[in-house]
């Protein structure tokens, strides 16, 4: 008796609320993970769990940028008025360690990358010297004419103590480059989420071998193998539950004790006779936080918590599904790993076809296609069968919306956030 009144309870103090409120109260749940130690080559897409900052300059030390010759001051002794002449007393290949220094009127052959002796005023290509044995001719013109140095100075690039990689944004290839080059051979980020989930229903199978009819295969399963991996969280199970409150009660609590982070279940979330999520879920000592979405696809869905594991119980099509794990699961991932921008991005782009609903009570996201022509962005909804990159924001009340008017879009280009 006090399971269920717990139960009714919890269903009468929530309420179907707005896309925007529900990313709000499941980041408001999302507290940032624990922290681990990668190797430097691993690190790429992740979190940093502090700024990164260059544990030295870069580069380096001075070094050349082109090959040849350093000289000193520019007072070696000319004697025709078009040139001056240089002794070449060394050379220095890269990697070679030597602190040379020159002195008035010398010149040392450097390579690309090469240290640069003490005293180096400026290096000279090679194609713009004229070299006879040991003695370097250059033009007279060129030393006036304020040339470029050539010179890549110590710290030019990056000062000691500058914030490489921010807390809140990823770590991306070309960071990878820079913090190999200031020291970095591992580095602290935020651990990955750990996401289980399971399908419910009697008509699931999960191979062709066993598909009969009256059966069909489970789409939601590699779905949400594939989403899972793609947003940045590690699978820890998977399960496949008959519509039984008792089989999802037990399912349900043996994910619970392994400690994850994320359970998402799929299917039983609606008005039917096996739809007993909610109910399982307070059972199981779930708190809800919402049970309703004022969204198609969506309206039947619940987010609650397990302590600090998040909940998020989805409906069973399978394009419902996705569109909603990308909407309200992959931000929790982001958010779990101290992401700033974890929603996907909104922009605005130009409706190119018509589109009708067929309801207008609530609003709707649609699959779509986002282009550029011209310099400008266009949106076309996508049949089922087609590549989407986008959604298209419906607003309540809505029955149509006219090529040629601007519409806002979600973008699922993942290069664009995160």
């Amino acid at each position: 008796m006090s399971i269920m009144k717990n139960f009714c309870n919890s269903i009468k103090s929530v309420h179907s609320i707005e896309l925007k409120e529900a990313q709000a109260l499941i980041r408001d749940a999302c507290t940032r993970l624990s922290v681990e130690q990668i190797a430097l080559a691993k690190s790429a897409g992740r979190y940093p769990a502090n700024p990164l900052v260059a544990l030295a300059p870069l580069p380096g030390y001075d070094q050349s940028l082109r090959d040849g010759y350093a000289i000193g001051q520019m007072d070696g002794t000319a004697p025709k008025k078009s040139s001056f002449i240089y002794q070449i007393i060394d050379e220095v290949a890269a990697g070679d360690t030597r602190e040379l220094m020159l002195q008035p009127g010398e010149a040392i052959r450097i390579m690309t990358g090469g240290l640069l002796p003490l005293q180096c005023a400026l290096v000279i290509p090679q194609e713009l010297c004229v070299v006879d044995g040991s003695s370097l001719t250059v033009d007279c013109d060129y030393i006036s004419g304020q040339p470029k140095t050539f010179i890549h100075a110590k710290g030019s690039e990056i000062a000691e103590g500058r914030v490489l990689a921010a807390e809140g944004k990823r770590i991306s290839h070309e960071q990878l480059i820079l913090l190999a080059g200031v020291g970095y051979a591992t580095v602290q980020v935020v651990r990955k989420p750990q996401l289980s989930y399971f399908c419910t229903g009697n008509e699931l199978v999960y191979s062709a071998d066993e598909k009969i009819a009256g059966k069909k295969i489970s789409a939601n399963s590699p779905l949400l193998q594939s989403l899972t991996t793609q947003c940045g969280a590690e699978l820890q199970g998977q399960y496949a539950v008959v519509d039984d409150p008792d089989a999802v009660v037990e399912t349900l609590n043996e994910i619970v004790g392994t400690g994850c982070d994320i359970i998402v279940s799929t299917g039983g979330m609606g008005p039917g006779k096996y739809d007993f999520i909610k109910e399982v879920f307070c059972r199981s000592g779930g708190e809800i936080i919402y049970s309703s979405l004022n969204l198609l696809p969506g309206k039947s869905t619940l987010f609650g918590t397990f302590g600090n594991t998040l909940f998020f119980g989805l409906p069973g099509p399978p394009p419902a599904v996705h569109l909603l794990f990308n909407e309200l699961i992959r931000p929790a991932i982001l958010a779990l790993q101290g992401a700033e921008q974890c929603e996907l991005q909104e922009i605005e782009a130009h409706l190119t076809e018509d589109i009708f609903l067929s309801k207008g009570g609530l609003a709707r996201l649609k699959n779509a296609s986002l282009y550029f022509e011209e310099g400008t962005c266009h949106v076309r909804p996508t049949e089922r069968s087609e590549r989407s990159n986008c959604y298209i924001y419906c607003p309540v009340g809505r029955r149509q919306m006219r090529a040629g008017e601007k519409v806002l879009i979600h973008l699922l280009d993942y290069t664009f956030s995160g």
